[in-house]
């Protein structure tokens, strides 16, 4: 929340800034009460009697049909008056994007703790399982990445997250300092899930929407190795024109081959319409949308590859605390994969954070 809201609220009134948010539109509830629309969950009078074993009176009923509402992205609506509503913890904390990155280096091997928001999708094919795309921690239940991750191909299918990961090599990552001392993460944490959301108009062909959120199996603990990543909540860093990112990933190196230590590599942003010509040049035709998508990267080993998808595209944010905020997903490329002047095609963040909130649950 921004100083410019927080003086608001103490002017309208503490005790309903704490409990509301500018998502919960006004109602009127049905004997003519201010109330707020809220997900049903929230009104505590309401929901109390509703989750009640016992049958409530006709007339109890008929007022809570009557102060049902619409709210987007939720099952049930309920206009609440103000003193009921339970406090909503935020799905997104502002405690994320903390990295121990201290240096800018072109396709360089990452250190132990950089990015503890990369995540790993483990798939599974008859009792044989494998690493794939990558993935990002955006809270203590969620997992953002590419929509054509979560999707079965050739018969492999999406099975376990896998946290705090930086060499897949190694069961433990450590830093070794020149005095012989060592700071060692945690073993990584490999996390089933529970189920996947895929942006309803993602279309593989146009590589549009190509975004969705993975639900585990239960909250983890964040330790050192792993946090969540901040995502463009606010509008004025949504609205920040960056001169360069940083993508993450465990894909193809120049020697084409998996590589086993989480790789960074710094690219620079392309225009939509420059991206288009380099593609067209090099014998890909693609229609992208400047609203949902963004181009990066093209030059010589320095680029995401195969392997890197569904990760992020990030760079650290000052007036965020200089945190790291993601603003891209690896989404699609060439085959040549940073060897041709192409650059990588990564979804927007930024243009689906509405339907992000909408499609996560506590």
């Amino acid at each position: 929340m921004t100083f410019r809201n927080i003086l608001t609220c103490l002017l309208v009134a503490i005790h309903v800034c704490s409990v509301l948010s500018q998502s919960d539109p006004a109602c009127q509830t049905p004997t003519r009460k201010a109330g707020f629309c809220v997900a049903i969950e929230r009104c505590r009078n309401i929901y109390h009697i509703v989750r009640s074993p016992t049958p409530p009176k006709q007339s109890v009923q008929n007022y809570i049909n009557a102060a049902n509402c619409t709210l987007l992205g939720v099952d049930r609506g309920i206009c609440c008056q103000k003193t009921e509503i339970v406090k909503r913890q935020p799905l997104l904390s502002e405690e994320c994007g903390d990295s121990t990155f201290l240096k800018l280096s072109w396709a360089n091997e990452t250190e132990p703790f950089d990015y503890p928001w990369m995540a790993v999708l483990q798939y599974t094919k008859n009792g044989v399982q494998r690493d794939g795309c990558g993935g990002s921690l955006i809270n203590n239940r969620y997992v953002l990445t590419a929509a054509h991750c979560v999707q079965a191909r050739d018969g492999w299918m999406l099975s376990k997250v896998r946290l705090g990961e930086q060499d897949r090599s190694k069961p433990i990552d450590c830093i070794v300092y020149s005095n012989g001392e060592k700071s060692c993460t945690d073993p990584p944490a490999d996390v089933a899930i529970e189920s996947t959301v895929v942006h309803p108009q993602y279309n593989p062909s146009k590589l549009l929407h190509d975004i969705a959120l993975i639900r585990m199996a239960h909250d983890i603990e964040f330790t050192y190795s792993i946090k969540p990543i901040c995502l463009p909540v606010r509008q004025d860093v949504r609205d920040l024109d960056l001169p360069r990112y940083i993508v993450t990933g465990w894909g193809m190196t120049e020697k084409h081959v998996p590589s086993e230590i989480l790789m960074q590599a710094i690219v620079e942003p392309v225009k939509i319409s420059e991206c288009q010509e380099r593609f067209a040049e090099h014998g890909y035709s693609v229609a992208l949308s400047g609203e949902y998508q963004m181009c990066a990267g093209g030059k010589y080993s320095v680029d995401a590859c195969r392997g890197d998808s569904g990760g992020p595209l990030a760079f650290y944010v000052r007036n965020m605390g200089a945190r790291f905020v993601q603003y891209g997903i690896v989404s699609a490329g060439v085959n040549a994969c940073g060897e041709a002047s192409v650059p990588g095609i990564y979804t927007r963040v930024s243009s689906y954070m509405d339907w992000i909130i909408r499609s996560m649950r506590p």
